[in-house]
């Protein structure tokens, strides 16, 4: 069956699970293996934070013109196929620019700044539709979580270069998806800037994203570094494999489940960050590698609680027709920006104190998290999350 037979006859939901599907795979291998493939090549932690710090600043600077030129001109659908085609070519070409530092810190800002937009634009035109967020972001822990453990197993035998071409031929698969996805670009909105203004200037939207920024802080250590701290325990990249697939297994049940429970916004983000400051506390203990699977399956559920918690506040704090700025502003100012500074600082740890000692910071800004949210409003997503998705 060809990829277009595959698509006839999908529904909206579909198509977005799809979607969703097929990039988190595509990018488990980028996000998982990158710096495996980097050590493999000889470069230092200093290094690999630098192209991280990189791909996180270049996606700051470009995600909110991203946003607001979507909600300007209604184009939500044409900057996401603009944005995959671009940044899964540049995907397919860096392995070789990786050999020369300087062209490979261009490729990787000019890949950031492409792919940006993908996540968060996709989150907006989701909402928009009425289709629930958690049961089809849950698609894309899954697909994360078994391609990075297929990728695990792949790079064993040929090596993590492999990780690279997937994402380039997953992105030309996604850009066919995103072409029959039944969602029409929506009509121009006026004053966008002087909206976005209002929306930064709300108590709750700056809560969010200061304790977003601190979150972002933190996922590197659970993302880009923990190939790094499987090997320092004695384990291979079969086993990183299956502890981001623990993780997103846990990631899976939360989006899916949640919106059958009554909460509040501000409580998931507590559970969130709180998952998150015992599972690395644990790891700076340098435990036996097969006990970071478990402890991986443990931050999944904090990790999904959190984005749960932050892209459905996001939405509701914002109008409609702001949808792309405020979830770019989220992603942008909030965990991209903090994820810049945490892979540039956990970089620079790694080559000062060692993996599990880098471990223990991490911990304690996760404490700072805490604190952080509760400046939000704790009445804010009393009642089921989500509508469920029976």
């Amino acid at each position: 069956m060809t990829v277009r037979e595959a698509l006839r006859g999908m529904d909206e939901g579909s198509y977005f699970k799809a979607f969703y599907f097929l990039y988190f795979a595509a990018w488990s291998g980028f996000v998982v293996f990158r710096n495996a493939y980097f050590e493999d090549l000889g470069m230092t932690g200093a290094e690999m934070g630098t192209i991280g710090f990189l791909l996180r600043t270049a996606g700051i600077l470009a995600l909110p013109a991203w946003g607001l030129l979507g909600d300007r001109y209604g184009a939500q659908k044409t900057i996401l196929l603009a944005s995959v085609v671009a940044s899964g070519a540049l995907g397919a070409i860096y392995p070789r620019a990786a050999s020369v530092f300087p062209l490979l810190a261009l490729v990787s800002v000019a890949f950031a700044a492409f792919r940006a937009p993908v996540k968060p634009v996709a989150n907006a035109m989701v909402l928009s539709t009425g289709v629930p967020y958690g049961t089809v972001r849950a698609y894309g822990s899954i697909a994360f979580g078994v391609a990075a453990l297929g990728l695990g197993l792949a790079s064993s035998r040929v090596g993590t270069v492999v990780v690279f071409y997937g994402f380039g031929v997953g992105m030309a698969v996604l850009a066919a998806i995103l072409l029959r996805i039944p969602v029409e670009n929506r009509p121009p909105t006026e004053s966008v800037g002087l909206r976005a203004v209002s929306l930064v200037r709300n108590r709750n939207f700056a809560a969010l994203v200061v304790a977003a920024f601190l979150m972002g802080a933190m996922f590197p250590a659970g993302s880009a570094y923990l190939s790094v701290l499987v090997r320092s325990l004695g384990g291979t990249d079969a086993v990183t494999g299956l502890s981001v697939a623990a993780k997103t297994a846990g990631e899976a049940v939360v989006f899916l489940y949640a919106a059958r429970f009554a909460t509040t916004y501000r409580r998931l983000l507590v559970v969130g960050a709180g998952c998150h400051v015992l599972t690395f506390a644990f790891y700076a203990t340098a435990p036996p590698p097969a006990f970071v699977v478990g402890a991986q399956l443990f931050l999944g559920v904090g990790y999904a609680a959190f984005m749960l918690a932050a892209v459905n506040l996001a939405a509701e704090l914002a109008p409609v027709s702001l949808g792309s700025t405020a979830q770019t502003f989220l992603t942008g100012f909030g965990f991209a920006a903090g994820a810049a500074l945490g892979e540039l600082a956990s970089g620079r740890l790694l080559d000062l104190v060692g993996v599990q000692s880098m471990y223990q910071y991490v911990a304690a800004v996760g404490l700072v998290v805490v604190a952080v949210t509760g400046l939000v409003d704790g009445s804010l997503g009393t009642g089921p999350l989500l509508p469920a998705d029976d």
